[in-house]
């Protein structure tokens, strides 16, 4: 019983400790730190209080952490931004980070409801859970200069993050699709992986379609010189009225289009129709559609080829020969009608 009440007393008392140790005005704000290693003087910033009510010292608008902090005698290098260290500074507008960061804790700013900017350092920066959780209001994101990888979900709470912009030595995007206002992506034009060709992901050639921003509306048109949509690219994409595909276009993931609820034109400009699907080992175009009614454009001269090659008939279609058991059964309201299937001579009209 006393083993019990001690350990009580050791964990309160721990809980309740203020986590800093040592403040710093910087600019006008006031900032708490926590020294990682005197050695090396490195230090990092932290919340005021304890763990359970963390939250930041009156901090408000943009702030700008500093490279490099005083305390005592010594000046100390920040090289982290402690779990929790903004939590719930709701007047937080702006971050500023410094090259030399080289971490972010967890949960560091959850809470920021009115954050919107958020500035890197060129550096690469370890990413805690929950970074930016309960962060509604990003809009403005600089990623580091020497990023290679990026894992945008740590985004994804944001309900304003329109637009991001890649750099250069970005090799790897993850979760793109987490970011369910995005309308815009940006590729830095020295980056030798990515594009960013009218507010999509592309391959650096442009004959690969990663991905399409989620609140991207209206038309969409798809490069000329593209090969590839990949899985996923259009999924999402509900406010897509129109989507034009490229002569070029080699390949469509049969299912790409099935959340589409607000398409209503795809235009075909090849001559020849795309081998999307299989029947009972035979190829035709399939298109799994949330809208039925959707209208097919297609060169004049190539309608009929197409209403002999489009899916209509429910049933089973695999998305290609070497899929073994992987089989979509797909119902009539599932599939468009040949009588969608309109022939032009000039596509000007749905451009």
């Amino acid at each position: 019983m006393r083993i019990s009440v001690l350990l009580s007393t050791v964990l309160l008392a721990a809980t309740s400790a203020f986590a800093h140790d040592f403040t710093a005005v910087v600019d006008g704000q006031t900032l708490c730190f926590d020294i990682v290693n005197k050695k090396a003087r490195t230090a990092k910033v932290t919340y005021r209080g304890s763990i359970a009510d963390a939250t930041a010292v009156d901090v408000k608008g943009l702030v700008r952490i500093p490279a490099q902090v005083k305390h005592g005698n010594a000046t100390y290098t920040v090289a982290a931004i402690g779990p929790k260290a903004f939590a719930n500074a709701t007047a937080l507008t702006g971050i500023v980070m410094p090259q030399g960061i080289e971490a972010i804790g967890d949960f560091a700013f959850e809470g920021c409801t009115r954050l919107e900017q958020v500035v890197f350092p060129g550096n690469r920066v370890k990413m805690g859970q929950g970074v930016f959780f309960r962060c509604t209001a990003l809009r403005d994101i600089s990623l580091g200069s020497d990023w290679t990888t990026v894992d945008l979900a740590m985004f994804r709470w944001s309900d304003s993050l329109q637009t991001i912009s890649l750099p250069a030595k970005l090799e790897q995007v993850k979760n793109l699709k987490k970011l369910k206002a995005l309308t815009q992506v940006n590729v830095d034009p020295n980056n030798t992986r990515f594009a960013g060709i009218d507010g999509s992901l592309y391959n650096h050639d442009g004959s690969v379609l990663y991905g399409v921003p989620r609140s991207k509306a209206g038309r969409l048109q798809v490069k000329e010189g593209t090969k590839h949509i990949t899985a996923g690219a259009l999924a999402d994409c509900t406010a897509l009225t129109s989507i034009d595909l490229p002569t070029s276009l080699e390949d469509l993931p049969m299912r790409e289009l099935a959340a589409l609820d607000g398409l209503q034109t795809l235009v075909f400009r090849a001559e020849s129709p795309l081998t999307t699907g299989y029947r009972a080992g035979k190829g035709m175009l399939v298109l799994q559609v949330a809208n039925p009614e959707v209208l097919l454009v297609v060169p004049a001269k190539s309608k009929k080829a197409y209403q002999e090659a489009l899916a209509t008939e429910p049933g089973d279609y695999t998305p290609d020969t070497q899929s073994g058991s992987l089989v979509f059964t797909l119902s009539a309201a599932q599939l468009p009608a040949t009588k969608r299937i309109k022939g032009v001579k000039s596509f000007t009209q749905y451009e």
